[in-house]
């Protein structure tokens, strides 16, 4: 049996998903997210692109390799 391994776009997708989500559970609104070492600059262009495109976040760039993410509060979460 041959494991299919995630590609790397898809591992720092996650590694954003889960920062995201822990500074959520924080109840805080905003991220900041430094590209690492062997992440490509298409794979993280390509997942600020997406991030962006998202109607409740705000993608912006502070440098090549880091990004402010920012997000408004669901309306669960300022009850």
């Amino acid at each position: 049996m041959i494991l299919a391994f995630p590609s790397p776009y898809e591992r720092l997708s996650r590694r954003v998903s889960r920062a995201i989500q822990a500074t959520v559970q924080h109840r805080r609104q905003q991220l900041v997210i430094v590209r690492q070492p062997g992440e490509t600059q298409d794979d993280w262009s390509r997942l600020m692109t997406r991030l962006a495109r998202e109607a409740a976040m705000s993608v912006i760039s502070i440098t090549a390799d880091d990004v402010l993410l920012s997000w408004r509060a669901q309306a669960t979460e300022s009850a």
